[in-house]
């Protein structure tokens, strides 16, 4: 029997009018780790490691065996790939024991990454190039190395001059040198949002990530790693006055604290997505189908509105407009980022975010995608919705978004 909520397999039935011109993309299964505390549970993995933990459990649940050369694509994001030896995405397929004909890529988008992931993995289905694909993600924030530059042999290097990975790859705004913190405090300027507001919306991805958790909706994207069975970074008892007692990080007059921001975490995450033909074909669960995707950019400093533009030409491809969403799935990086998101498309709070977020459940870029997106199914099949959106802003100024039809 399968691990995740089944449906009767069969072609899947739309009363919008979607066009169909190619194979269509389905997920048919997921698996992540509990996402840990940056030095936290799972400091002693690397991202690699994460990631071959994720896609083994995924290939277990979905009882294909790794060895049997049924995968035609390994696609996996990871940001902060330094030091984790040639071809990250190989070493997660060799990993899981597939065999060595086994075609991989790795992928950097920033923390759009694994959502990228799955946006290729579709495009090769829907082209016929593949009919069955690993797509996920990697991320060892805390292993994250340090390099120094334009150092000689021979000569000492003090390590105070050691820059660090995590920063200057995953946290930084390659442009200007600026910490993502700073793009969230433009946001809230931009946008309006409040620095209680900020605050109130991240006790709120506390409470909705602990729900849950304690209701097995998030426990179903997990299995233990290790002592590791539950996101670390989720605390059911924040609340507004903890939040409020925190001091601004990057602007002495702004409002992103270390509350109202994502976490830096380390965490490894797998869907699968197949066409629908191999998955009636094997018996595979068909969890969502994979209507669109696209990206989209603004100014880097403005990239935490990135998502905006992104939705808006989704819904405009596809003839319909936010109110036929009943699900948006938005990547946490900060509170006023989610918030503007939030008004700019007019969602009500029980259509957003519903289990939470990076706030709350944290963010190890890689991974961050693929997350998002098994929340998503997860959240369509428990409130029984039947389209949903997930988006993410990556550094530089673009953002990635998906339209999703549970079936």
């Amino acid at each position: 029997m399968s691990e995740f909520p089944t449906n009767p397999i069969g072609p899947l039935k739309s009363s919008r009018p979607f066009e169909r011109r190619m194979p269509e993309a389905v997920i048919c299964g997921y698996a992540r780790t509990p996402f840990g505390k940056f030095r936290g549970g799972l400091s002693e993995y690397s991202a690699t490691e994460l990631g071959t933990m994720a896609v083994s459990e995924l290939l277990r649940r979905t009882k294909i065996d790794p060895s049997g050369g049924d995968i035609d694509q390994v696609y996996m994001g990871q940001v902060l790939q330094a030091g984790a030896g040639q071809a990250p995405a190989r070493q997660v397929a060799l990993g899981a024991g597939m065999p060595h004909s086994t075609p991989c890529t790795t992928i950097n988008k920033v923390c759009g990454s694994s959502l990228k992931a799955v946006m290729i993995a579709a495009s090769e289905i829907r082209a016929g190039m593949s009919s069955l694909a690993v797509a996920g993600g990697m991320e060892s924030m805390t292993n994250a190395p340090r390099f120094v530059r334009g150092s000689r042999r021979g000569v000492d290097v003090p390590y105070g001059s050691l820059i660090s990975i995590l920063s200057h790859d995953g946290l930084e705004d390659a442009y200007t040198g600026e910490k993502m913190g700073n793009t969230g405090e433009t946001c809230a300027r931009e946008f309006g949002i409040s620095r209680e507001r900020s605050d109130e919306y991240s006790v709120r991805s506390h409470h909705l990530s602990n729900t849950g958790w304690e209701e097995g909706w998030l426990s179903s994207e997990c299995f233990p790693v290790g002592e590791v069975d539950r996101d670390e970074g989720i605390r059911a008892d924040t609340d507004i006055d903890t939040l409020s007692s925190l001091s601004p990080v990057f602007d002495e007059s702004g409002q992103v604290t270390a509350g109202n921001a994502s976490q830096v975490s380390d965490g490894g995450s797998a869907v699968l997505v197949a066409s629908e033909e191999k998955a009636i074909e094997i018996g595979l669960p068909i969890l969502a189908r994979i209507v669109d995707y696209t990206t989209s950019g603004v100014s880097p400093e403005r990239v935490m509105s990135a998502p905006i533009p992104a939705v808006e030409d989704l819904l405009s491809r596809n003839g319909i407009d936010s109110s036929s969403i009943d699900i948006f799935e938005h990547n946490e990086a900060f509170a006023s980022a989610s918030c503007a998101i939030m008004d700019h498309f007019g969602v009500a709070d029980e259509c957003f975010n519903v289990h939470g977020g990076a706030i709350s459940i944290g963010h190890p870029l890689g991974a961050t995608g693929t997350r998002c997106l098994m929340t998503l199914v997860n959240a369509l099949e428990r409130t029984q919705g039947k389209l949903g959106v997930v988006t993410i802003c990556l550094g530089g100024g673009n953002a990635v978004a998906m339209l999703i039809e549970r079936p």
